[in-house]
Order: C-alpha cells, then sequence, then structure tokens
C-alpha cells in the first residue's frame, strides 16, 4: 500500500500516518495538502481500488487494510518511536489494528489517534453496504461527504461503487466483544476526538474505545459534522501535536505555513 506524502519533510521528523475514511482518497484529503507542521512529515495510506490502485482488488475487510498499512510503514522505514498512527471512521478501526500488530511483534509505536468512529464492540446505527445503489449513494450524502456528484452520474457508478461497497462491507463487518478475551489493553498513548455535531459517532461512542487503551486522552471535541477531518485539518493536527509533540511549548513559534 502506497503512503502518499501530504506535507514537505522536515528536520524533525515524527511522521503521521492517516488513515482514510471508508472511501476516502487523496483527493478528499486535499486539504491537508497546504499544512506544513513544523517537525512533522504528513503521508496518506492509500487503500486498494482508489487513486493509483484502481485496478487493485479492493480489500475484503479492516485486517488487510491493516496488514497493508504496516507493510507500507516497514517499507518506508519509519521506525516506531517517531511514528504516530491516525484514522477518521473506518480508518480509525484500520489504524487500531496497526498498532495491535505494532505491539504484537514487540514495536509499540509514538501514538494513535482514533477520530470519527465508534469502539468495535459496539454496532453502527447506519448500516448502508447492502442497500440498492441509488439508496446507498442517497445515504451516503446524507453523512455529508462528496457524494452528490456521484449521485447525478450514474454512468460513473460502474466505477466507483466498487470500492464504496466493499470499505462500507469492511467497517460494518469490523466488530468484537467487549471483553478483551486474548487481547490485551493497548500500551500505545492514544487520543480520541470527536465532531460536536457529528451524528455517525457519539462522543460516547469514540469514549467507548477507552476499555481497549490503558494510557488515553479524551475525547477531545472538533466543531463539525463527520468530515472534521478534511473540512478542520488545522484543527486535527493541533490536537495531534499537543498530545504527542515532546516539546509542545515551542508551537507558537513553529505555526503553521
Amino acid at each position: 500500500m502506497p503512503l502518499c506524502a501530504t506535507s514537505e519533510p522536515c528536520a524533525e521528523d515524527i511522521h503521521l500516518v492517516l488513515c482514510p475514511f471508508a472511501g476516502g482518497s487523496a483527493s478528499a484529503f486535499r486539504s491537508w495538502r497546504d499544512l506544513r507542521p513544523c517537525g512533522w512529515q504528513v503521508w496518506l495510506a492509500v487503500y486498494p481500488g482508489r487513486d493509483q490502485r484502481m485496478s487493485e482488488a479492493c480489500a475484503a475487510g479492516i485486517a488487510e487494510l491493516a496488514d497493508q498499512v504496516l507493510m507500507a510503514i516497514d517499507a518506508h522505514q519509519i521506525a516506531q518511536q517517531q511514528l504516530v498512527v491516525a484514522g477518521h471512521s473506518m480508518g480509525a478501526q484500520v489504524a487500531y489494528e496497526v498498532c495491535v500488530r505494532l505491539e504484537q511483534r514487540g514495536a509499540a509505536p509514538l501514538g494513535l489517534v482514533l477520530s470519527g468512529c465508534h469502539a468495535p464492540h459496539l454496532h453502527g446505527r447506519r448500516l448502508i453496504s447492502h442497500l440498492e445503489d441509488r439508496a446507498f449513494l442517497e445515504q451516503l450524502v446524507a453523512i455529508g461527504g462528496n457524494a452528490q456528484e456521484l449521485l447525478n452520474e450514474p454512468d460513473l457508478w460502474s466505477v466507483f461503487m466498487p470500492m464504496l461497497r466493499a470499505d462500507f462491507k469492511a467497517t460494518e463487518s469490523y466488530w468484537h466483544p467487549q471483553k478483551l478475551g486474548e487481547r490485551r489493553r493497548l500500551q500505545t498513548p492514544a487520543l480520541l476526538i470527536y465532531g460536536s455535531a457529528d451524528q455517525e459517532a457519539w462522543r460516547s461512542e469514540v469514549e467507548a474505545w477507552r476499555c481497549l487503551l490503558s494510557d488515553v486522552d479524551g475525547p477531545v471535541a472538533i466543531a463539525g459534522e463527520h468530515f472534521y477531518v478534511t473540512r478542520r485539518p488545522r484543527a486535527f493536527m493541533e490536537h495531534i501535536r499537543r498530545r504527542f509533540e515532546p516539546h509542545s511549548a515551542h508551537l507558537a513559534t513553529c505555526a503553521f505555513k
């Protein structure tokens, strides 16, 4: 899985790997390209079935996506002590599973950010992967994404619907009971984020991740509905920096450009 750089390299390297929401592609994260957070390198995970991977078969589930993100992190030789893995909505499930795998091999990363996603022992309230095409896209519009253009262009459905359906099937089928069983709480320091007006993942549903985490801050709120991650990237990044940047006192002198 490629990682696309969305910011210029800096001398101090903390690497933020962003795992997108269902249907997310590089174009959805255009707003991140203008960020130049001092001391950070920002990467976007590119899932199969979109962007330069359009010809590849979509992933069958969250586990497969997490495996691919981890392979990309290894390929870029990102050291775990310099790595923060962040995910929004479906991406939070992927990010969590990446950290599970890192800890299983004794390499816990610097941090984990879980944003806009209910904990995996809860069930989503808007299940849409089984709907016929038009009803499916209408639900995407209701969530607040950019599906209106696609809804008005049926000729494009055969191109984009396989990817969208695969993503929503993956995220809707990701579930495990609250009792950890063989899993233990993650040791990776974590940050929980939710949208103040997000109807897809309420504060209480995001906070429920706490039972899987041993060192967690939040949930902290960002103003907006479900797609605050692309509409308010500076606010999103600022929360991450406050949680994980070792020398947060110099933030004022390392302002965003």
